[in-house]
């Protein structure tokens, strides 16, 4: 029988070197699965970040750091430190590991500065190693680091629906590797012209990943597809001693499962990539999709620019955005940032996304794409309409608003704040909701909650102030707020 052991560590500098690990992470189970049986067991990393098994019949097992691992779905793992194989292996199913977050909300795994701006962990190596037991295996090592995740913000009104319509690239994902695929792994050997996706018809040369320091990958002009990039000059500047590259895992699922779109900017207006997708007329969507800028210097490299264009079936520009502005330098971690734009289809049954680099041969622009998508968005809004009792009125006249609101979406309009300020015309304002009962009109409103479909009115009167002199106009405009739910279904 043998004995399997390694540690977790933090790799606060995103070295991918253990002995420039900066913490240990502890509480995350590391699990043994034979690969033959499927029988595996599970222990949690102690608090240096060690994890060890004992009693493991010769064999091959695959070692995975898999957070929030549970035997049956239900069963935590409680054992810290060392476990038994014989006493405690069972039947489960496993596919490949999962980084834990940066904390939860019951666990904190790695301690930073509280103005950091590191929001999750990845992998800057494999989180599941392949290992045949024929004795004592030890320096399993795994090491998670720091990195940003910066989601698009859209106005609460805006309805993403949840289906990406891109289909190109793997769904916009650029594929995936098995667990226990190495690091610098790339999709395979294809003609420089073609790459693995022939279908986005980049401008761009496709190349594989290779080792430094014969050469950088991608170099000028290219691109590759690979999963963790831990190499290629990543962390290295051949002119000084400062690193010029992070080193990064794809944006997906963070680990050597996942690939990337690795690209190093050289020819302004060259396409990237572009994928035709059917969509509905006079429709809102949104195109969006994660980038990363390699270049971690807070100088001397340019940042990436990139802009994407809409076309319609003729090939015609229909809706632009340079989003250049839009991609920073984060010199603590490496950071994705989601952007994109929401256009109209107008009378467009398909359409073709173009997503171009707009940088020349300048030191930078090197970047990372992934989880391409386009969905179908609903922009929710109530409807309001407003009437006034005459077009002319005099000084002491009471003039009556009647505003009528209706929920034309199919959610339930909550948190509705109705805004109109008269009060620079008029005195003694009033307000009915039941053409009866009038209260004092202040000029704002909180109105109860809206079905799909629903209308309302309320009318408002009050009496044209002295002193407003003749062919005075009378401007008013009420405006309408809300926040829009899911009808509940009973």
């Amino acid at each position: 029988m043998s004995t399997v052991s390694g540690t977790l560590h933090y790799d606060g500098n995103r070295t991918a070197a253990v002995a420039t690990a900066t913490a240990a992470i502890s509480n995350v189970p590391i699990v043994l699965q034979d690969t033959i049986s499927g029988n595996a067991v599970a222990v949690l990393t102690d608090s240096t970040g060690a994890f060890s098994f004992t009693g493991v019949p010769n064999g091959s097992y695959q070692v995975v750091e898999s957070y929030g691992f549970t035997f049956d779905g239900v069963t935590p793992i409680s054992a810290s430190g060392t476990v038994d194989w014989i006493v405690n292996q069972v039947a489960v199913m496993l596919n490949g590991g999962t980084v834990p977050p940066l904390s939860d909300n019951n666990h904190t795994y790695v301690s930073v500065p509280p103005v950091s701006s590191i929001t999750h962990l990845d992998c800057t190596v494999r989180n599941t190693y392949l290992e045949t037991v024929t004795g004592n295996i030890t320096g399993i090592n795994f090491l998670n680091g720091p990195v940003r995740y910066t989601p698009l913000v859209l106005d609460p009104n805006i309805i993403v629906d949840l289906i990406n319509l891109v289909a190109a690239a793997d769904n916009g994902t650029f594929g995936s590797f098995s667990a226990g695929t190495v690091a610098n792994t790339g999709a395979g050997s294809y003609p420089a012209n073609q790459g693995p996706y022939p279908e986005i018809q980049s401008q761009f040369l496709y190349s594989q990943p290779q080792i430094p320091p014969t050469s950088v990958t991608p170099n000028d002009g290219h691109y590759t597809v690979q999963n963790i990039m831990n190499n290629s000059w990543s962390n290295f500047n051949p002119s000084s001693a400062s690193p010029a590259w992070w080193r990064v895992a794809d944006k997906t699922m963070g680990n050597e499962m996942g690939r990337m779109m690795v690209i190093n900017g050289y020819t302004a207006g060259y396409v990237i990539g572009q994928t035709t997708v059917t969509v509905l007329q006079n429709t809102n969507y949104l195109t969006s999709y994660w980038i990363l800028n390699l270049c971690r210097q807070s100088s001397g490299y340019i940042p990436p620019e990139f802009s994407v264009n809409i076309l319609d079936s003729q090939g015609n520009i229909i809706y632009q955005h340079n989003f250049t502005d839009e991609i920073g330098v984060n010199t603590e971690c490496p950071e994705w940032i989601q952007i994109g734009t929401i256009f109209n289809s107008g009378d467009n049954t398909s359409v073709t996304i173009v997503f171009i680099s707009e940088g020349g041969p300048q030191t930078g622009n090197d970047y990372v794409l992934d989880d391409v998508a386009l969905n179908k968005v609903d922009i929710l809004e109530l409807n309001i309409t407003k009437d006034v009792s005459c077009s002319y009125a005099t000084q002491g006249g009471t003039l009556y608003y009647s505003i009528t609101i209706i929920n034309p979406t199919d959610f339930v309009a909550t948190q509705i704040v109705l805004t109109d300020d008269l009060s620079d015309y008029f005195d003694d304002l009033e307000f009915t909701l039941d053409g009866e009962n009038w209260d004092e009109w202040t000029g704002m409103l909180n109105i109860d909650d809206m079905q799909p479909n629903e209308e309302g009115q309320i009318i408002i009167r009050g009496k044209v102030k002295e002193g407003i002199g003749a062919g005075t106009i009378l401007k008013n405009s009420a405006t309408v707020v809300a926040v829009f739910c899911e009808v509940d279904e009973i």
